[in-house]
């Protein structure tokens, strides 16, 4: 079985819904945060770099990196159709926005939430917190600007890329202000809560649903 280690709210959050998405069972270890904020030692030696989520396979190997995990869920199981196969015309930008989240707004918001972690002076936290509200909107205009009449990423095909980007449309420091500047995010973030298999996900995270 399955087992993915997570933390409500985190970005384990995506993997859970994928899981749901697909049928497929798991174990769901919570890690929890020191008081210092740190991760508990025993789940360093899971992951070296200490990052939610983690996922351990059925053969105990472990793979980091929640895009990662993303893309190979989906592809072990394409007759539940949330990946387009490598053959496919929308193979490439599927492949293009699930790293592009992974790469531009996912370490935006780490940014925003956690600027403490991006210097050695502490004085600097505030003014890396700033340039991460500009970047993550900036970032987020990029992904609007892409869509189409949508309401997915691929059109009016599901995928598991819509609940990567849904996840972190929710982690937004105001979504109520995104949505109005982005309506096209907003249907986007909508069209993925309104699914049945994402729902208890959704609430488990604590992300609002529609």
């Amino acid at each position: 079985m399955y087992k993915l280690y997570a933390r409500t709210g985190a970005g384990s959050a995506a993997v859970e819904a994928l899981f749901a998405e697909l049928g497929l069972a798991f174990e769901r270890v919570d890690v929890p945060r020191n008081p210092d904020s740190s991760l508990p030692d025993w789940f360093k030696a899971i992951n070296p770099r200490a990052e939610v989520p983690s996922l351990e396979l059925p053969d105990q190997t472990v793979m980091t990196e929640s895009a990662a995990m993303m893309i190979y869920l989906a592809d072990l199981h394409p007759e539940k159709g949330l990946a387009p196969q490598p053959t496919d015309p929308e193979r490439a930008a599927y492949l293009r926005w699930m790293v592009y989240l992974a790469a531009a707004p996912y370490t935006s918001d780490l940014r925003m939430y956690y600027p403490q972690r991006y210097s050695m002076d502490a004085a600097h936290a505030e003014g890396i917190k700033a340039k991460a509200v500009i970047d993550l909107n900036r970032d987020f205009d990029v992904l609007a600007g892409s869509l189409g009449s949508g309401p997915f990423i691929l059109g009016t095909r599901f995928s598991a890329v819509d609940l990567y980007a849904a996840m972190l449309l929710s982690w937004s420091d105001d979504m109520t202000a995104l949505f109005r500047r982005q309506p096209r995010l907003a249907a986007l973030y909508n069209a993925v809560a309104a699914r049945p298999a994402v729902r208890s996900a959704w609430q488990l995270n604590k992300m609002p649903v529609s």
